[in-house]
């Protein structure tokens, strides 16, 4: 597990860049925090590095959005409000981003990315990523 602490929006941007890098579009994204955590805002940073130019909202009543960046599919999932969800016809198919991820996501052809963002009293997060 790698433990980063992000003290701004500048930070983030660049912790993002780093990990948009990274990504093939075979990868589910676990976001885990408290309300106000950041989640969605990181997931605003990561696909604007991704290339997507459109506005990213938070998919909390929608339950889910969808994303076209130039190289694959985004797929931006709120569990807060669903109890389950199943997205077997998503997997494989492009980025998957789960907000609030109640169930345990399996995938022997993708990989799995658990990050869990915690705020700290400066304003300031910790981001804990394992793979």
């Amino acid at each position: 597990m790698e433990r980063i602490i992000v003290k701004n929006l500048e930070e983030l941007d660049k912790l993002t860049k780093e990990i948009a890098k990274n990504l093939k579009g075979n990868e589910i994204i676990l976001l885990e925090g408290d309300l106000g955590a950041g989640k969605t805002t990181f997931t605003k940073y990561l696909l604007k590095n991704l290339g997507v130019d459109e506005d990213i909202t938070s998919p909390t009543f929608t339950v889910m959005n969808q994303y076209e960046s130039p190289n694959f599919d985004i797929y931006h999932i709120d569990m807060y409000r669903v109890n389950d969800i199943d997205i077997s016809d998503l997997i494989g198919n492009g980025l998957i981003i789960i907000e609030w991820p109640k169930f345990e996501v399996r995938c022997d052809d993708c990989k799995i990315i658990k990050i869990k963002i915690e705020p700290l009293e400066d304003d300031s997060r910790i981001f804990e990523i394992s793979q």
